[in-house]
Protein backbone atom coordinates (compact mmCIF):
# COMPACT_ATOMS: atom_id res chain seq x y z
CA UNK A 1 0.00 0.00 0.00
CA UNK A 2 1.93 3.40 -0.79
CA UNK A 3 0.79 6.11 1.70
CA UNK A 4 2.71 8.54 0.04
CA UNK A 5 0.73 11.40 -1.36
CA UNK A 6 1.50 14.34 -2.93
CA UNK A 7 -1.51 17.09 -2.96
CA UNK A 8 0.78 19.89 -4.45
CA UNK A 9 3.86 19.23 -6.71
CA UNK A 10 5.64 22.12 -8.54
CA UNK A 11 8.51 20.35 -11.24
CA UNK A 12 7.32 17.25 -11.10
CA UNK A 13 9.46 16.34 -14.15
CA UNK A 14 12.48 17.62 -12.92
CA UNK A 15 13.02 15.15 -9.96
CA UNK A 16 16.15 14.99 -7.93
CA UNK A 17 19.37 12.74 -5.89
CA UNK A 18 20.52 10.49 -3.45
CA UNK A 19 20.55 12.03 0.33
CA UNK A 20 19.58 9.28 3.07
CA UNK A 21 22.24 10.41 4.93
CA UNK A 22 22.56 13.71 3.70
CA UNK A 23 24.93 15.60 5.91
CA UNK A 24 28.57 14.99 6.32
CA UNK A 25 29.15 16.94 9.62
CA UNK A 26 28.38 15.82 13.02
CA UNK A 27 27.43 17.39 16.38
CA UNK A 28 30.18 16.32 18.76
CA UNK A 29 30.15 17.42 22.43
CA UNK A 30 29.44 16.60 25.69
CA UNK A 31 25.72 14.78 26.65
CA UNK A 32 23.35 16.61 28.29
CA UNK A 33 23.13 15.55 32.19
CA UNK A 34 19.59 14.14 31.93
CA UNK A 35 20.14 12.81 28.70
CA UNK A 36 18.92 9.36 27.75
CA UNK A 37 21.25 5.93 28.75
CA UNK A 38 21.30 3.36 26.23
CA UNK A 39 19.25 0.37 26.48
CA UNK A 40 21.99 -1.64 25.48
CA UNK A 41 25.66 -1.39 25.26
CA UNK A 42 27.20 -1.05 21.62
CA UNK A 43 28.19 -4.29 19.85
CA UNK A 44 31.79 -5.55 19.60
CA UNK A 45 32.52 -5.44 15.71
CA UNK A 46 33.65 -8.67 14.40
CA UNK A 47 36.60 -8.85 11.79
CA UNK A 48 35.67 -8.38 8.09
CA UNK A 49 37.69 -10.19 5.40
CA UNK A 50 36.77 -7.27 2.41
CA UNK A 51 37.26 -7.45 -1.46
CA UNK A 52 40.34 -6.31 -2.82
CA UNK A 53 40.77 -2.66 -4.02
CA UNK A 54 42.38 -3.14 -7.58
CA UNK A 55 40.45 -3.48 -10.72
CA UNK A 56 37.59 -4.62 -9.15
CA UNK A 57 36.69 -0.86 -7.19
CA UNK A 58 34.46 -0.14 -10.59
CA UNK A 59 32.75 -3.48 -11.52
CA UNK A 60 30.91 -6.24 -8.82
CA UNK A 61 33.83 -8.56 -7.45
CA UNK A 62 33.33 -11.80 -9.24
CA UNK A 63 33.25 -13.29 -5.59
CA UNK A 64 30.22 -11.04 -5.70
CA UNK A 65 28.84 -11.99 -9.04
CA UNK A 66 29.50 -15.43 -7.71
CA UNK A 67 27.51 -15.46 -4.62
CA UNK A 68 24.25 -13.82 -6.18
CA UNK A 69 24.24 -16.78 -9.46
CA UNK A 70 24.68 -19.03 -6.94
CA UNK A 71 21.96 -17.43 -4.24
CA UNK A 72 19.26 -16.61 -7.66
CA UNK A 73 16.56 -19.08 -6.29
CA UNK A 74 16.61 -18.75 -2.53
CA UNK A 75 14.65 -16.33 -0.33
CA UNK A 76 14.83 -12.62 -0.70
CA UNK A 77 16.86 -12.16 2.58
CA UNK A 78 19.46 -15.59 1.49
CA UNK A 79 19.62 -13.29 -1.77
CA UNK A 80 20.24 -9.94 0.29
CA UNK A 81 22.49 -11.09 2.88
CA UNK A 82 24.79 -13.27 0.26
CA UNK A 83 24.57 -10.28 -2.14
CA UNK A 84 26.25 -8.01 0.79
CA UNK A 85 28.52 -9.77 2.77
CA UNK A 86 31.45 -9.59 0.55
CA UNK A 87 31.26 -5.72 1.45
CA UNK A 88 31.48 -5.64 4.80
CA UNK A 89 34.17 -3.76 6.51
CA UNK A 90 34.63 -1.47 3.41
CA UNK A 91 34.80 2.46 4.16
CA UNK A 92 31.75 4.30 4.39
CA UNK A 93 31.96 7.44 1.82
CA UNK A 94 29.63 10.42 1.31
CA UNK A 95 28.08 10.83 -1.95
CA UNK A 96 29.82 8.13 -3.03
CA UNK A 97 27.88 7.92 -6.52
CA UNK A 98 26.84 10.19 -9.39
CA UNK A 99 26.56 10.07 -13.16
CA UNK A 100 30.38 9.95 -14.04
CA UNK A 101 30.45 13.64 -15.62
CA UNK A 102 28.66 16.70 -15.47
CA UNK A 103 27.28 18.35 -11.82
CA UNK A 104 28.48 15.07 -10.24
CA UNK A 105 31.10 13.14 -11.90
CA UNK A 106 31.23 10.50 -9.34
CA UNK A 107 31.04 6.83 -11.16
CA UNK A 108 27.39 5.73 -11.39
CA UNK A 109 28.25 2.98 -9.10
CA UNK A 110 31.57 1.73 -7.18
CA UNK A 111 32.19 -1.61 -4.72
CA UNK A 112 35.20 -0.26 -2.61
CA UNK A 113 32.89 2.04 -0.39
CA UNK A 114 29.55 3.18 -0.01
CA UNK A 115 27.15 5.47 1.36
CA UNK A 116 23.99 4.31 3.57
CA UNK A 117 22.20 4.59 0.30
CA UNK A 118 24.58 3.80 -2.84
CA UNK A 119 24.85 0.57 -0.60
CA UNK A 120 21.21 -0.41 -0.44
CA UNK A 121 20.72 0.62 -3.73
CA UNK A 122 23.36 -1.50 -5.56
CA UNK A 123 22.80 -4.46 -3.05
CA UNK A 124 18.71 -4.21 -4.15
CA UNK A 125 19.75 -4.48 -8.03
CA UNK A 126 22.10 -7.17 -7.31
CA UNK A 127 19.61 -9.19 -4.96
CA UNK A 128 16.21 -8.77 -7.34
CA UNK A 129 17.68 -8.87 -10.59
CA UNK A 130 17.84 -12.45 -12.53
CA UNK A 131 21.11 -12.04 -13.45
CA UNK A 132 23.69 -9.94 -12.23
CA UNK A 133 24.10 -8.13 -15.96
CA UNK A 134 20.78 -6.82 -15.36
CA UNK A 135 21.38 -4.97 -12.10
CA UNK A 136 22.70 -1.88 -13.53
CA UNK A 137 18.61 -1.47 -14.86
CA UNK A 138 17.07 -1.88 -11.75
CA UNK A 139 19.82 0.44 -9.90
CA UNK A 140 18.66 2.94 -12.20
CA UNK A 141 15.12 2.37 -11.49
CA UNK A 142 15.40 3.18 -8.25
CA UNK A 143 17.94 6.22 -8.28
CA UNK A 144 16.16 8.17 -11.49
CA UNK A 145 12.96 9.17 -12.97
CA UNK A 146 13.98 8.72 -16.30
CA UNK A 147 17.44 8.94 -18.32
CA UNK A 148 20.25 8.71 -15.61
CA UNK A 149 20.91 12.56 -14.92
CA UNK A 150 21.92 14.77 -12.06
CA UNK A 151 18.21 16.63 -12.02
CA UNK A 152 16.02 13.83 -12.59
CA UNK A 153 17.92 11.72 -9.68
CA UNK A 154 15.31 11.21 -6.93
CA UNK A 155 17.87 13.12 -4.15
CA UNK A 156 14.49 13.28 -1.54
CA UNK A 157 13.81 10.09 -0.04
CA UNK A 158 10.25 11.15 1.07
CA UNK A 159 9.61 12.83 -1.89
CA UNK A 160 10.97 10.83 -4.35
CA UNK A 161 13.06 8.12 -4.41
CA UNK A 162 10.63 6.01 -1.65
CA UNK A 163 7.19 7.17 -3.21
CA UNK A 164 8.30 6.63 -6.51
CA UNK A 165 9.68 3.08 -5.68
CA UNK A 166 6.37 2.36 -4.29
CA UNK A 167 4.66 3.29 -7.36
CA UNK A 168 6.60 1.44 -9.52
CA UNK A 169 6.08 -1.51 -7.99
CA UNK A 170 10.15 -1.73 -6.87
CA UNK A 171 8.75 -2.38 -3.15
CA UNK A 172 5.75 -2.31 -0.76
CA UNK A 173 5.54 -0.53 2.54
CA UNK A 174 5.27 -2.97 5.07
CA UNK A 175 5.10 -0.74 8.18
CA UNK A 176 1.97 -1.15 9.33
CA UNK A 177 1.74 -4.79 8.91
CA UNK A 178 5.07 -5.26 11.75
CA UNK A 179 3.30 -2.68 14.64
CA UNK A 180 1.18 -0.45 15.07
CA UNK A 181 1.50 2.16 12.90
CA UNK A 182 1.42 6.65 12.87
CA UNK A 183 1.16 8.54 10.21
CA UNK A 184 3.54 11.72 9.97
CA UNK A 185 2.46 14.19 8.07
CA UNK A 186 4.29 17.63 6.41
CA UNK A 187 3.80 20.32 4.21
CA UNK A 188 6.72 21.45 2.11
CA UNK A 189 6.69 24.55 0.92
CA UNK A 190 9.19 27.27 -1.08
CA UNK A 191 9.63 28.89 1.99
CA UNK A 192 10.68 25.86 3.58
CA UNK A 193 13.59 25.51 0.95
CA UNK A 194 14.84 28.16 0.88
CA UNK A 195 15.24 28.56 4.60
CA UNK A 196 17.15 25.09 4.94
CA UNK A 197 20.43 25.20 5.82
CA UNK A 198 21.46 22.59 3.51
CA UNK A 199 19.83 23.76 0.14
CA UNK A 200 23.29 24.43 -1.33
CA UNK A 201 24.49 20.81 -1.19
CA UNK A 202 22.06 20.19 -4.40
CA UNK A 203 22.65 21.99 -7.28
CA UNK A 204 18.97 22.36 -8.59
CA UNK A 205 16.83 24.43 -9.44
CA UNK A 206 13.92 25.79 -7.78
CA UNK A 207 11.26 24.41 -9.95
CA UNK A 208 13.08 21.05 -9.44
CA UNK A 209 12.38 21.18 -5.55
CA UNK A 210 9.30 19.21 -4.60
CA UNK A 211 6.85 21.02 -2.61
CA UNK A 212 3.26 19.84 -1.41
CA UNK A 213 2.19 17.27 1.49
CA UNK A 214 3.45 14.13 1.64
CA UNK A 215 2.36 11.34 4.25
CA UNK A 216 4.51 8.75 5.73
CA UNK A 217 3.76 5.56 8.30
CA UNK A 218 6.19 5.08 11.04
CA UNK A 219 6.44 3.61 13.84
CA UNK A 220 7.37 5.29 16.99
CA UNK A 221 10.05 4.40 19.45
CA UNK A 222 8.52 1.89 21.51
CA UNK A 223 6.35 -0.16 19.00
CA UNK A 224 9.74 -0.70 16.53
CA UNK A 225 11.63 -1.78 19.46
CA UNK A 226 8.39 -4.19 19.93
CA UNK A 227 8.53 -5.06 16.31
CA UNK A 228 11.98 -6.24 15.79
CA UNK A 229 10.93 -9.67 15.95
CA UNK A 230 8.09 -9.00 12.89
CA UNK A 231 10.50 -7.33 10.60
CA UNK A 232 11.32 -9.74 8.02
CA UNK A 233 14.85 -10.33 6.17
CA UNK A 234 15.26 -8.62 3.20
CA UNK A 235 13.32 -5.47 4.07
CA UNK A 236 14.58 -2.03 4.19
CA UNK A 237 14.56 -0.19 7.53
CA UNK A 238 13.81 3.70 7.15
CA UNK A 239 15.58 6.01 10.16
CA UNK A 240 13.28 8.79 10.89
CA UNK A 241 14.48 12.21 12.97
CA UNK A 242 11.17 14.34 14.85
CA UNK A 243 10.01 16.70 12.40
CA UNK A 244 11.73 20.42 11.97
CA UNK A 245 9.66 23.39 10.59
CA UNK A 246 12.53 24.46 8.83
CA UNK A 247 13.72 21.67 7.32
CA UNK A 248 12.08 19.60 4.52
CA UNK A 249 13.83 15.82 5.56
CA UNK A 250 12.78 13.69 8.45
CA UNK A 251 14.35 10.27 6.74
CA UNK A 252 18.64 10.60 7.78
CA UNK A 253 19.48 6.77 7.41
CA UNK A 254 18.73 3.54 5.51
CA UNK A 255 19.23 -0.24 5.81
CA UNK A 256 18.87 -3.74 4.94
CA UNK A 257 17.33 -6.59 7.12
CA UNK A 258 19.59 -9.85 6.68
CA UNK A 259 19.14 -12.92 8.21
CA UNK A 260 21.06 -14.46 11.77
CA UNK A 261 24.18 -15.68 10.59
CA UNK A 262 24.22 -19.43 9.28
CA UNK A 263 24.48 -21.68 12.05
CA UNK A 264 22.91 -19.40 14.80
CA UNK A 265 20.51 -20.54 17.47
CA UNK A 266 17.07 -21.46 16.28
CA UNK A 267 14.92 -18.23 16.82
CA UNK A 268 18.03 -15.78 16.46
CA UNK A 269 17.32 -12.04 15.66
CA UNK A 270 17.65 -10.85 12.64
CA UNK A 271 20.79 -8.23 11.79
CA UNK A 272 21.16 -4.95 9.82
CA UNK A 273 23.18 -4.53 7.36
CA UNK A 274 24.51 -0.81 6.49
CA UNK A 275 26.59 1.45 5.74
CA UNK A 276 27.15 3.66 8.57
CA UNK A 277 29.10 6.26 9.96
CA UNK A 278 28.94 4.75 13.47
CA UNK A 279 32.25 3.77 14.84
CA UNK A 280 34.91 2.84 12.73
CA UNK A 281 32.56 4.46 9.57
CA UNK A 282 32.03 1.38 7.49
CA UNK A 283 29.86 -1.76 6.25
CA UNK A 284 28.63 -3.20 8.95
CA UNK A 285 26.35 -5.97 11.01
CA UNK A 286 24.33 -4.48 13.84
CA UNK A 287 21.97 -6.57 15.69
CA UNK A 288 18.24 -5.11 14.86
CA UNK A 289 17.10 -5.35 18.20
CA UNK A 290 20.77 -3.10 19.32
CA UNK A 291 19.65 -0.21 16.74
CA UNK A 292 15.83 0.09 17.75
CA UNK A 293 17.24 0.72 21.30
CA UNK A 294 20.46 2.70 20.00
CA UNK A 295 17.42 5.03 18.03
CA UNK A 296 16.55 6.45 21.84
CA UNK A 297 19.95 7.75 22.77
CA UNK A 298 19.99 10.82 19.56
CA UNK A 299 20.38 13.82 21.52
CA UNK A 300 21.15 16.68 19.14
CA UNK A 301 18.26 15.80 16.90
CA UNK A 302 16.22 13.01 18.41
CA UNK A 303 14.53 9.83 16.33
CA UNK A 304 10.74 9.74 15.56
CA UNK A 305 10.71 6.13 14.32
CA UNK A 306 11.26 3.70 11.77
CA UNK A 307 9.72 2.93 8.30
CA UNK A 308 9.47 -0.52 7.10
CA UNK A 309 9.42 -0.93 3.17
CA UNK A 310 10.08 -5.16 1.59
CA UNK A 311 11.27 -5.00 -1.90
CA UNK A 312 9.30 -7.12 -4.17
CA UNK A 313 10.30 -9.84 -6.39
CA UNK A 314 10.73 -8.20 -10.27
CA UNK A 315 10.09 -9.96 -13.26
CA UNK A 316 10.13 -13.75 -14.71
CA UNK A 317 11.56 -14.70 -10.64
CA UNK A 318 7.52 -14.19 -10.11
CA UNK A 319 6.90 -17.47 -11.41
CA UNK A 320 9.94 -19.46 -9.97
CA UNK A 321 9.69 -17.48 -6.08
CA UNK A 322 7.04 -17.22 -3.84
CA UNK A 323 7.04 -14.00 -1.97
CA UNK A 324 7.34 -13.31 1.61
CA UNK A 325 3.28 -13.76 3.01
CA UNK A 326 2.68 -10.63 4.73
CA UNK A 327 0.08 -10.65 7.37
CA UNK A 328 -2.64 -8.63 7.90
CA UNK A 329 -2.24 -5.13 9.24
CA UNK A 330 -1.92 -4.30 12.52
CA UNK A 331 -4.77 -1.46 14.05
CA UNK A 332 -3.26 2.38 13.94
CA UNK A 333 -1.43 3.20 16.95
CA UNK A 334 -3.39 5.96 18.78
CA UNK A 335 -2.43 7.80 22.25
CA UNK A 336 0.48 11.03 21.96
CA UNK A 337 3.73 10.34 21.70
CA UNK A 338 6.58 11.91 24.00
CA UNK A 339 5.78 15.63 24.50
CA UNK A 340 7.21 16.75 21.14
CA UNK A 341 5.72 20.08 19.35
CA UNK A 342 7.88 21.29 16.72
CA UNK A 343 7.53 25.29 16.86
CA UNK A 344 7.53 27.01 13.54
CA UNK A 345 9.84 29.98 12.56
CA UNK A 346 8.76 33.54 13.05
CA UNK A 347 8.09 34.80 9.60
CA UNK A 348 11.73 35.64 7.62
CA UNK A 349 13.50 34.14 10.64
CA UNK A 350 16.34 32.47 9.69
CA UNK A 351 16.81 28.81 11.03
CA UNK A 352 18.59 28.67 14.19
CA UNK A 353 22.26 28.66 13.35
CA UNK A 354 22.78 24.86 15.83
CA UNK A 355 20.65 23.19 13.73
CA UNK A 356 22.46 20.48 11.21
CA UNK A 357 19.96 17.69 9.91
CA UNK A 358 23.16 15.25 10.86
CA UNK A 359 22.45 15.46 13.82
CA UNK A 360 23.09 12.30 15.82
CA UNK A 361 25.10 9.75 13.79
CA UNK A 362 22.60 6.98 12.42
Amino acid sequence: MGWFVWVLTVGATDPGSVGAEAAPSVEVGPAPADAPVSAAPAPALPVYTPVPRGPERWTPPAAVLAAVRAARTLPLGVRVERASRAFLGLPYLNDAAGEGQGVDPDPPSRYDAFDCLTFVEEVLSLSLAGDPLYAPALRDAFRYDGAPSYERRRHFMEAEWIPDAIRNGLVEDITARVGRARVLRKDVTREVWQRWRRRGLFQLPESALPIGEWMLPYLDLAEAAAAVPRIPAGALVFTMRQERAYSPIVITHISLVVPPEEGSAPGAENRMRHATRMGHQLVRDDRLGWYAAHLRDYVNWPALGISVLLPREQGPRLSALQEIPLPPAFPMADGPLPAFVPQPLAPGAPAPAAADESGDVP
